[in-house]
């Protein structure tokens, strides 16, 4: 095959929300838009290694 008919390989990441979920999105309070970021969060903290995990915890208190 060639190089003119491949199709370039893409690198990174890409994701594409619908307009209907970006209107479904905008109609959500400040509050329930801050909770889903909030549980976001927690479960990104919640699968760190161990060892990520306490440098964390510790960087939060401000011990770091």
């Amino acid at each position: 095959m060639s190089d003119a008919t491949e199709t370039p390989r893409r690198r990174g990441f890409r994701h594409h929300h619908s307009d209907e979920e970006l209107r479904a999105y905008r109609a959500l309070s400040v509050a329930q838009k801050l909770a889903w970021l909030h549980a976001a969060w927690k479960l990104t903290v919640d699968f760190l290694p161990e060892k990520s995990r306490r440098a964390y915890e510790k960087l939060r208190r401000g011990e770091i």
